[in-house]
Order: structure tokens, then sequence, then C-alpha cells
């Protein structure tokens, strides 16, 4: 009973961290989607050190490493700063995750496996049901019951505490003694071994992928990480429960399905229902897994090779986070690791059923089971079709940890353009003829919020402007500078920056060259003196949302600080999934401003999109409406999510 609740509590410390420690570095990183794919890789990679650790550890080791970990306790709230500098953001992202949490993760890592295995239970797998069930409750807890009520530093302060009560759990349950089971049914062979992996592999990395695929739709936060995780482990629970759980011919027959339509969504899911196309990522990502984790679960061997198999899971997991996390980004300019994994997925399992003489031939099998693994193996080849779908008008495409961008060309009656595009979002178009060149698109048109705000500012007339931009873009903005202006761009991206100077003139023939800045804003504003700014604009968005780290009343102190007297702050809040406006208006009272909403229409005629934005001056009339307020310390995405 001991040993069934320690299990528990390890489980469900275990999985409440991840998002609470990917929520505090987040802002430190930029609010980049990667953060998380980072940290999944770290866990990964801790879970598989635990893992090979508990093949050989001694319960005495064990209790001295837990005690010892106490040393890292109360994790501390406050996150790196910033990275070091010519270290990689996924590196020093590793890095940190060490710092904080290394050696009490790697303890809670070891607790399944270990008493699994110490335990001499005839079915030690009925633990590893019971671990997986207590993962389950806590990341279904984090997006409702704790992140949404219960403030960062109290999440970690009370994590810290009952870290402690499981140590003192774990040294009771751990026996002083314990039987050490014979390989009497067999020893696990390479093979065994190597197909273990893989599927662990394919399931894992599709996880990481399939969750890069809905936060670049939305935006990175703990309820979209949360989601794919949980299918995840509701995956392995089903299968390792009963037999029952996991119907073979029924999943492939769901996948033959699933999987070419996934697909074909990956293509053209910028143009399909944002909200249906996350269900079908969902709901292709549970077929997928049931797929791989029932093969495991259906393979698995006798309790005496139990840590072996563990190791072998372990270390696909590992893999598929390193080939999504280091690997695809080096390799791909888009995100082709997600259809190169659902053809994985279906590939892994065929090739484990060949194995175990389940498919043997096609003429001579049941109908049902030749029509499930004919259509296995038509899902392993269709996402490899889908490579250069969409591809056309491509002029430059590139991949780093903040996302992909690309830079397009096309022709239509509104004329010959150029345009920028994070993941499926619009950062800035240029049209490309000469009489046109100059005219500001998309967002950030004539009629738009900025545009009104910069062309009739009330120091306008009195003398030049000094304007802050977060957000390069296309550099789109820049078109609005006049002799004697200064505008300062503040960008994260490198590459962003690249593409802006090679691709498009508006920063180039701007009456006022602008000065551009590399970094992350919140860090270089805070860094230096207050800029006496007329205009302050916020346009910072990781694919289609702005990062909540400069939503925070926290960070709103610091625009503050850097506008003259009288200054205007313009934040852009354009979204199909939240609804900002309430953020912006809580915002703005934590500094005693005004927020006024302005909504234009799209102009065809000019390429201007509907835009919507948030003008924020001093003083005046408070704002009504629904309020918000997001500190460093407490901001949740999920009740501003459109519906």
């Amino acid at each position: 009973m001991l040993q069934a609740a320690t299990v528990a509590i390890g489980a469900f410390l275990l999985f409440s961290i991840q998002p609470a420690l990917a929520k505090l570095l987040l802002p430190v990183f930029g609010g980049a989607s990667s953060v998380w794919t980072v940290c999944l890789l770290f866990f990964q990679s801790l879970l598989l050190g635990g893992y090979v650790y508990a093949h050989w550890t001694r319960p005495r080791w064990h209790k001295a490493l837990a005690v010892l970990s106490l040393a890292a306790l109360p994790m501390m709230h406050a996150a790196p700063s910033a990275q070091a500098a010519g270290t990689s953001p996924t590196w020093a992202l590793m890095m940190a995750l060490g710092t904080i949490i290394g050696l009490p993760y790697f303890v809670l890592a070891t607790t399944s496996p270990l008493l699994q295995r110490w335990s001499n239970l005839e079915n030690p797998y009925r633990l590893y049901a019971l671990s997986n069930l207590a993962s389950l409750t806590a990341l279904l807890a984090y997006p409702f019951l704790i992140e949404p009520w219960v403030t960062l530093r109290v999440q970690l302060y009370a994590w810290s505490a009952m870290y402690a009560v499981f140590v003192v759990c774990l040294i009771a349950a751990s026996p002083r003694q314990y039987k050490v089971l014979e390989s009497g049914d067999g020893a696990v062979s390479p093979r065994d071994f190597a197909s273990w992996t893989l599927l662990a592999a394919a399931g894992s990395g599709l996880l990481v992928a399939t969750t890069n695929q809905m936060c670049q739709e939305i935006a990175s936060f703990p309820f979209l990480w949360v989601i794919p995780l949980v299918l995840y482990l509701l995956s392995f629970t089903l299968c390792f429960d009963h037999p029952r759980r996991y119907d073979p011919r029924a999943y492939a027959l769901f996948a033959s399905v699933a999987i070419p339509v996934t697909s074909a969504l990956w293509v053209v899911g910028a143009n399909f229902n944002l909200w249906l196309l996350l269900a079908v990522y969902a709901i292709t990502l549970f077929v997928c897994l049931m797929l791989v984790h029932g093969e495991l679960a259906r393979t698995r061997p006798a309790a005496s090779n139990l840590t072996r198999f563990y190791i072998a899971v372990a270390l696909g997991g590992a893999l598929g986070g390193i080939f999504v996390g280091l690997l695809a980004p080096l390799l791909f300019r888009t995100y082709a690791e997600f259809p190169i994994l659902l053809a994985l997925c279906a590939a892994a399992t065929l090739l484990q059923r060949w194995r175990t003489g389940q498919i043997v031939s096609l003429w001579t099998m049941p109908p049902l089971l030749r029509a499930a693994s004919t259509g296995l193996a038509f899902s392993a080849v269709v996402p490899l079709l889908m490579f250069d779908t969409g591809s056309s008008g491509v002029i430059d495409q590139r991949r780093n940890f903040y996302g992909v961008l690309r830079v397009t060309e096309k022709n239509d009656e509104q004329g010959r353009r150029r345009m920028l595009t994070h993941g499926a979002t619009t950062h800035g178009f240029q049209f490309l003829e000469a009489s046109r060149r100059r005219t500001p698109t998309s967002y950030f048109g004539w009629a738009s919020g900025v545009g009104l705000a910069l062309e009739n500012h009330p120091r306008r007339e009195a003398g030049p402007l000094r304007v802050g931009i977060i957000g390069l873009g296309a550099g789109t903005l820049a078109r609005y500078a006049r002799p004697g202006d200064r505008f300062r761009f503040y960008e994260i991206n490198p590459d962003v920056i690249a593409m802006s100077s090679q691709h498009f003139t508006y920063a180039a023939q701007a009456q006022s060259p602008p000065e551009i800045l590399a970094g992350d804003a919140r860090l270089l504003l805070a860094a230096e003196p207050p800029q006496n700014y007329d205009l302050f604009v916020v346009d910072a968005f990781t694919s289609d949302a702005i990062p909540t780290h400069l939503l925070t009343a926290e960070c709103a102190v610091l625009y503050k600080r850097h506008l003259a007297p009288g200054g205007h702050l313009l934040i852009h809040i354009s979204n199909r999934a939240l609804d900002l406006e309430p953020v912006i208006r809580g915002l703005a009272r934590s500094i005693g401003f005004n927020a006024r909403r302005i909504d234009s229409p799209a102009d065809p005629s000019q390429g201007a999109y509907a835009a919507t934005w948030m003008h924020l001056t001093p003083g005046g009339t408070p704002s009504t409406g629904r309020e918000i307020r997001w500190t460093d310390d407490f901001a949740s995405l999920w009740p501003i999510l459109r519906r």
C-alpha cells in the first residue's frame, strides 16, 4: 500500500512540475513554442537516465540520493534573467532546467520502475498503470485547477513541500533487501529492444511534433502543452491496464483515415477552421499513440525483464525528443518532422506486427485484418508525399528556435506582392510595383489603430516623434517615419532581421532610417535608460499571439518608464483564438492609463487587413469592460480563449 502511494505521489509531482517550469522559463526565451519542446527533451532525457539507474541501483544508494536531492529545495521562483552570450537558446534552456530541478526530477524519474522492481509483485505493471493514472491527474489538474487560481510562486513552494513528503514516503517504502528476479522467461533479444525503442520513439516524437503544430496555431501555454501529453499518458494507461483496451484492427483502420486526412490538413491548415484543425490533430495523435503503445504493451516481457523494457521505452522517448528538439531544426526548414512521424507510427506498427507473426501474407489473412494492414501501409506512405505541397512561390524559408519563417511571392487581382509569414501567421507584406511599394499594408494600413496614432499624434506637428516598436516583421511601420523621426525596433528573432532587410524595402526607403535592436524587448528595455518615446507600439507575435510576459503589469510599468510625459501606448490584439482586450484593459488600469479599442475594416485595394488595436493614453476616464490583470507570477490564457 505504501509503495503504491509513493508511486502515485511521485508520478503526480513528476508531471505537475513540467508545465510549471516551462511557464517559469517561457518569458526568458521570448515566449517561443520551442520552449516546451526543449523542456520535454530535458524531461525525457532525465527519464532515460533514471530508468538506466533503476536497473542497477540498490535501495540504500537510492535513499541517500533522495535525501541529497532535498538540498535543491525550495525551488526558487526567480528564473535566469537571460541566456549566456553566445549560447544557443536550446542549450541555455537545458542548463537552466538542470540548475533548477535536475536532481529532484531525476529521483522522481526513477520511482516507478524502482518500486516495481523492488515490489516483487506478480504483476508489477499494475503499478505502472497507477503511475500513469497519477500523472494524468496532475496534467488535468494543472490547467483547470492550479494555473488559473494559484500563483507561480505558490505553485513552486507547494511542490517543494510535497517533494519533501515524497522523499519520506520513498525511504519508508524502500525495502532493506529485495529478491532479484531471475530472467527465467527468456532474455531480451537485441531485436526486441530495438523494436520497443522504435515504437517509443515514434510516439514520443509525434507527441512533441503535434504540440508544436498546436502551439504555432494559437500560442505556447500550459493548456496546449497538456492536451497532447494527457493523450500520451492516457494511451499508456489504457494499453497497459488490460489487453481489451487495444484492438489492433480497429486502431489500424482509424489510422488509415486519420493519418492521410491530417497530412492533408497540415498543408492547408492556415485556411481551415482553427478549433476543428486542433481537434483533428488531437484525435490523430491519440490514434497513433494507441497503435505504438498498444504494440509495446502487447509485446512487453515478463517481470524479470521489466527494467530492460523500461530502458528501451525511455531510450525511444529521448530519441524522439532529440529528433524533434535538436535534429529537426537543423535538417528541415519547415515542421517536416510532423508528417514524417505520422508515417513512422504507421510503419513501426506494421513492422512490429510482422515481426510477431500477426502479418504473414495479405492473401491468406482474414478480410478485416487485410484491410487494416493495407490501410496502415497506405498511411505510412501518404504523409511522405506532402513535403513539397504548398511550397509554390517560396523565395526564402528559414527555421530556428523561434519557429519557421517564410517569404513568398504571389500575383493576384490586387497586384504582385511579397509576404513574410511565421508559421500560419502573416507578419507583413509589400506590393512590388514601384508606385505602391511604400504603401503600408496588412495590419498596419492608414486606417488601422497604429496608422491613425502615428499620423495623428498630438505632437506630430510640433516636431519629430520618438517611436519604440516591439516586433519588426517586414518593417512596415518604418513607412510612417518622417524626416527627423526616431523609430527604434526591438526584435528577438535574428532571422526576421535578416529576411526583412533582404526581401523588403520599408526600412531601407524610410524617410528616417530606423534603428533595429536584436534581443528580447523586455530585457533590452529593462537594461537601458528611459527613452522618452512619444509612442510605443507592441506588435511582438510568436506565431499568432503576443508572448504573455509582454502583457503583464510589471512589463506595463516598464513601458510607462520609457514613455515621454503624455506618451501613448499601442498594442496589437488581432487574433483568431484569443480575446486579449480584457488583458490590455487590466494592463492599462495597472499603470493608470485609459484603454480604447480601435477596429479597422479590411481594404483589399490598399492591401489592408481587418485589424484590432488597443490605444492606451494616460489619465482620462477609466475604460469600461471586462478586465484581467496578468502579472509575472500569475497569467492564464484559458479565460481568454475564443470558444
